[in-house]
């Protein structure tokens, strides 16, 4: 996920501690970089708001019930996992995602937010996909964390005619909330990728997604790692050391990492790539996220709300997003040892420039330079300002340092956007 903001001072979340302001100019708006789709719905309005009805909620009642079910739970069994302390926070009854969280209008935006050229590029990686798999017919297109379906529909509104008539898009979203939205959308949604029946041939996207799946708080200490629980301090929460809860948890924690550096372990990840790969019978599982920076950083546990970057995510569980990098190396690990192709990680930067980004970009200024010599200065004006926000999805130190990674089921070919050469 990527938080940013309709005004300065907003973050991209990237890194140990996201820095990148995002400025998205909503009062102009029109065609620019990715104008051959201007017709879209989305563009020019990113705030994922066009076409979606999730509300809004009250944020500090909403940490309020939650706290009290932790509260509770706790009472119940004694201190719990940081794992289950953010499932509960972010899945759970009145968490943070039973409410509208994306957009201008929520707490974050993702890049198709930023800009609709993110959802060009990645239709032409998807138009890829089906001509590597030998085009076939039907081609199913899965989104994991479809979330208010703006790249649903970027990606769909940009693919040919001849993939989109070929092609079912399924949503999948683990919020209620959202998934009523996207099927409201006219897209077919399922709560989890385990739901959907398997598909001979077709790709899964996951963009932004697996920062949020749940994950355990390590910690190395003299004597290997521990792990981090939750329980009640006062009014509040805190944390607190103790055994592992899980044994294979060691196994994610690198040998290098220092004593008393953190370490997020995400399992979670591991069993999504799973199912990832088992709802495809031959075809291409595509993640992009923000990676972890190494053992010898420590990872930022963190959380946004209302755009702002918070520290503190154990006071009011449901108000706020949750988030820490992805181990990219884990999973590619995980899939090398099933036998599978797995190309990169390489950067967000590197992955959109392969697919086409700087030829989009040439010719939106084309467009620009025939608008300024026909006197048409609003036009050249957005024009302008769209490739501006397009040109955040390679900005170093903020979304161009997120990583791409792709998984080939059954097939050896591999994809555009994670190639070594550009």
């Amino acid at each position: 996920m990527c938080p940013g903001s309709s005004g300065p001072g907003s973050m991209t979340r990237v890194g140990p501690v996201p820095t990148t302001q995002v400025f998205v100019p909503s009062s102009v708006n029109g065609p620019g970089l990715g104008a051959r789709t201007q017709t879209m719905p989305s563009i020019g309005h990113h705030d994922g708001s066009e076409g979606s009805s999730l509300p809004m909620g009250d944020t500090t009642a909403d940490g309020r019930a939650v706290a009290e079910l932790l509260r509770a739970r706790i009472a119940r069994q004694g201190p719990i996992t940081f794992a289950a302390f953010m499932d509960a926070a972010l899945y759970g009854e009145g968490g943070f995602y039973g409410r509208r969280a994306v957009g201008e209008r929520g707490d974050f935006v993702t890049a198709p937010h930023v800009s609709p050229v993110f959802g060009i590029l990645l239709a032409a990686q998807v138009e890829e996909f089906w001509r590597l798999l030998d085009e076939p017919d039907p081609f199913s297109i899965v989104e994991a964390g479809a979330g208010d379906g703006t790249l649903a529909r970027q990606v769909m509104d940009a693919l040919p005619d001849a993939v989109r008539r070929r092609s079912t898009y399924l949503a999948v979203d683990r919020s209620p909330t959202a998934r009523a939205a996207l099927r409201a959308e006219g897209l077919r949604a399922a709560a989890s990728v385990s739901e959907l029946p398997a598909a001979r041939h077709g790709c899964l996207l996951a963009n932004e997604l697996l920062d949020n799946l749940p994950f355990h708080r390590l910690r190395m200490t003299d004597d290997g790692p521990a792990e981090l629980y939750v329980r009640v301090d006062g009014d509040g929460f805190e944390l607190v050391q103790g055994p592992l809860s899980e044994p294979g948890l060691a196994d994610l924690v690198p040998a290098e990492l220092s004593v008393g550096l953190e370490w997020p372990a995400r399992p979670a990840a591991t069993r999504f790539l799973d199912e990832a790969i088992r709802a495809i019978a031959r075809g291409y599982v595509w993640l992009a996220d923000y990676a972890l920076s190494g053992a010898e950083e420590a990872p930022s546990v963190h959380g946004y709300r209302a755009h702002r970057l918070e520290t503190d995510v154990l006071s009011e569980p449901g108000s706020r997003d949750i988030t820490a990098g992805v181990d990219f190396a884990s999973l590619a690990r995980h899939a090398s040892g099933r036998g599978l192709a797995v190309w990169g990680p390489v950067s967000q930067r590197d992955a959109l420039l392969a697919l086409g980004f700087r030829d989009l970009d040439r010719r939106a200024q084309q467009r620009q330079v025939e608008a300024v010599a026909a006197r048409r200065g609003i036009d050249a004006l957005r024009i302008y300002s769209n490739r501006a926000r397009a040109n955040l999805l390679l900005a170093r130190g903020g979304l161009g340092d997120f990583s791409v990674m792709c998984v080939g089921i059954g097939v050896e070919r591999e994809p555009a956007s994670t190639s070594s050469t550009l």
